[in-house]
């Protein structure tokens, strides 16, 4: 019977056991390598850890050295690390040199967390330096999902090689709670013989919770022997309520063709206390220069909203350029400015900008066009057009008073044959209820070509006649050259 009892009182002890998590882990791999041919492989990995204030430290730092092709793979996973106030904190770090070199190129991708708990904490970050004689290859990968809490991510990224260099850089947030924070940060740079080619993007979902703020931004720096290739995005998806957000991307490419892609994406269930999205690129190119950016906002009102664009690009043969801002805001109360600034300096110069703005009441909005251009040869094409709408107002209606403020200037010099195709469009007409509308337009711009020039320039107004309010519509333009072709319009519409 004795044994009976200590058998018992075993199992009990031993289930009880069972059931414990570890509640402080500490996980650390240092690997260093000299050889010919190296393969590096590295991984932390915790399944369950758990209890009010848990802390889970994962670090993985490698270093090799090859006289031929090197290899590094490493992971850090922390799953189901449940917990109030828990931390997790995942480090990685890669250093190496060799003929060809491969930073998480087969099986490793980098760093996980899975956090449950509130007030939880999570930092995540990837170093990866690569020196080649011939070709580099780079890839990381941060994700981490959470209940409440602050996220922080870090990727950085440098590779030398005498011939090609493949970046890749990922920052993946889910956030599935109120008061929650993420902080995204990318940072990449590559010096190569032949190509070089980064792709990356910060990605957050915080499913229209409550947000405290989502912070992204990256740069990125290319330079090349032959094309280069930048894509880069931000998108912040669902921040719930009075939430701040900041979006900015930088970047930077020379080589003999340079191709550079940057879009900022923000979205919120319900008003929003500011966001900005800033988007910069520069091109210095032998051959083209093409430049595509784009930022969008949807929100719903109480928002301060800053949308900007700079591009620059110069091209020996031609420079194409975009640059848009579209905002749509579905409540009253908004302070929105968009600017789109684009230079450009190449035998054939593109450019086309697009400020849009969908608003409804107790509305500011100021929206910027700036064109400078150069052609060195063909010429140069303009197109730019700025459009604020009361659209919205159609299905809810309502008495409103807003300010439009809308501004292009271009400049285009040199070429044989150069367009200017300018547009302001202030739309007042949908709400039909007896609003207070203050709109001033000014359009502005200089067109000096060889042969021919072309330059159109507008303001229209569309206004239901209950509104009231002060209206200014301002044009100055210049054309030079052997023929001109030139057009300018002023046009207030009053609907009843």
């Amino acid at each position: 019977m004795r044994y009976l009892v200590f058998t018992a009182l075993a199992l009990v002890l031993l289930v009880g056991a069972s059931s414990a998590l570890p509640n402080q882990v500490t996980q650390t791999i240092v690997a260093t390598a000299t050889g010919g041919d190296v393969d590096q492989g590295a991984e932390n990995y915790v399944y369950e850890a758990g209890g009010e204030g848990t802390i889970v430290t994962q670090t993985i730092d490698m270093t090799a050295e090859g006289t031929g092709w090197v290899e590094q793979d490493a992971n850090n996973d922390a799953y189901y690390v449940d917990g109030d106030g828990a931390v997790v904190t995942q480090s990685m770090s890669m250093e190496a040199s060799g003929e060809d070199v491969f930073q998480n190129w087969y099986w490793g991708y980098g760093n996980y967390a899975d956090i449950y708990g509130l007030g939880t904490t999570a930092t995540q970050n990837i170093w990866q330096v690569a020196d080649a004689e011939n070709y580099a290859g780079q890839y990381a990968w941060n994700g981490a999902e959470q209940d409440s809490g602050l996220i922080t991510q870090g990727i950085g990224q440098a590779a030398v090689a005498g011939g090609d260099i493949d970046q890749y850089a990922y920052n993946d947030v889910y956030s599935y709670g109120d008061n929650s924070a993420v902080v995204q940060d990318v940072s990449m740079d590559a010096n190569a013989g032949g190509y070089a080619y980064q792709d990356g993007y910060n990605y957050a979902d915080m499913y229209a919770f409550d947000t405290i703020m989502v912070d992204q931004s990256a740069t990125l720096n290319a330079v090349a022997g032959d094309w280069v290739e930048q894509y880069f995005y931000n998108e912040n998806w669902y921040a719930g309520t009075n939430t701040w957000s900041a979006q900015d991307i930088i970047m930077s490419g020379t080589g003999d063709d340079v191709d550079q892609y940057l879009y900022n994406y923000f979205s919120s269930d319900g008003a929003v206390s500011e966001s900005t999205q800033v988007l910069e690129a520069a091109a210095n190119s032998e051959g083209y220069a093409y430049q595509d950016a784009y930022n969008e906002a949807l929100t719903f009102g109480d928002d301060v909203l800053g949308q900007s664009i700079y591009l620059n690009a110069v091209a020996a043969d031609y420079a194409t350029q975009y640059g848009w801002n579209d905002a749509y805001v579905y409540g009253n109360n908004l302070n929105l400015g968009q600017l789109s600034w684009i230079s450009g300096d190449a035998d054939y110069v593109y450019q086309d900008a697009y400020n849009y703005a969908e608003f409804m009441d107790s509305v500011t909005v100021a929206q910027d066009i700036a064109f400078t251009a150069i052609s060195d040869d063909v010429g140069v094409d303009q197109y730019g057009y700025n459009e604020a709408t009361n659209y919205p107002l159609y299905f809810t209606g309502g008495e409103s008073t807003n300010s439009i403020g809308q501004s292009i200037s271009a400049a285009a010099t040199g070429g044989d044959i150069s367009y200017q195709d300018l547009w302001n469009y202030a739309d007042t007409y949908w709400n039909w209820d007896p609003s207070t509308y203050t709109v001033t337009q000014n359009n502005v711009a200089t067109l000096s070509a060889n042969d021919e020039a072309y330059q159109w320039m507008y303001n229209w107004v569309d206004w239901w006649y209950s509104n009231t309010g002060p209206v200014a519509m301002n044009i100055n333009g210049d054309a030079s050259a052997d023929y001109v072709d030139q057009y300018h319009e002023n046009w207030l519409e009053v609907y009843t």
